[in-house]
């Protein structure tokens, strides 16, 4: 398929906006220690294609609405512990946070992988979250940049609260065009914090078990101007929600 019908298998069943955006192979740097990462490590990444933008709230309620979307058990049959937080979590009980086309937040990394899953199913695509090496790939490009949009740090360029405004999450075209990766990827820091598929502790990339994941990004609700460099880490339990912490999607 084209990058164009891969872009319409989507959009015949999210709203927008939604578009994807082929990443050429490279090498990223990790420097940001902590978890798995006990020194700085390069790691070879293949080529990939990631969304544009991340999944806005119009976007993850049609998955919410659907009559085979997360009510369906099979989407959360991946691992015992998805299973099982699914048995004990029967109800979306968080509203949205912001507007339509802001990103969907107060979503846990189980619920990630399940909407992941049932897109896959819906578009006949398939679909996952970036791991934590291709999400820097994204963000970064091949030249080093500290921020997607280069070696300065500029506050206007993405969602922050570096003057402690408390400010909220934003529509995710709000920064398109000022602060875009190399690759042209949008809202890759501020806004939310992205989950990955890396696991903080092994390193894996994989839907096994209930360990902490690795978030890349930064979020409205940081003021503090470290959190938004591309080679930011942090984690978070994979059964907990946040209205700091959303997602996007990679093409497989």
């Amino acid at each position: 398929m084209t990058l164009t019908q891969h872009r319409n298998a989507l959009t015949a069943v999210l709203p927008p906006p939604f578009d994807w955006v082929e990443i050429p192979g490279g090498a990223v740097t990790l420097t940001m220690r902590g978890g798995y990462l006990a020194q700085a490590t390069t790691v070879d990444v293949a080529p990939f294609i990631i969304a544009k933008y991340p999944v806005t709230n119009a976007q993850y309620q049609v998955f919410i609405d659907a009559e085979d979307g997360y009510a369906n058990p099979q989407w959360w049959d991946y691992s015992r512990d998805a299973r099982d937080w699914r048995t004990e979590n029967q109800e979306v009980t968080v509203l949205p946070f912001g507007g339509d086309d802001a990103p969907r937040t107060h979503v846990t990394w189980y619920e990630a992988v399940a909407f992941c899953r049932w897109l896959s199913a819906r578009s006949e695509l398939a679909l996952r979250l970036p791991s934590e090496a291709e999400w820097q790939r994204a963000a970064q490009g091949d030249d080093g940049r500290a921020y997607p949009w280069g070696n300065e740090w500029d506050a206007d360029r993405c969602r922050n609260n570096a003057n402690a405004q408390s400010i909220g999450t934003g529509p995710v075209q709000t920064h398109e065009g000022m602060g875009d990766s190399p690759f042209g990827v949008v809202d890759m820091v501020g806004n939310v914090w992205e989950w990955t598929t890396t696991n903080w502790s092994t390193g894996e990339n994989d839907l096994y078990g209930d360990g902490v994941r690795v978030l890349r990004g930064g979020s409205w609700f940081d003021n503090v101007i470290s959190a938004f460099a591309v080679t930011a880490r942090s984690s978070w339990n994979p059964e907990l929600p946040s209205d700091t912490r959303g997602f996007r999607l990679v093409l497989a």
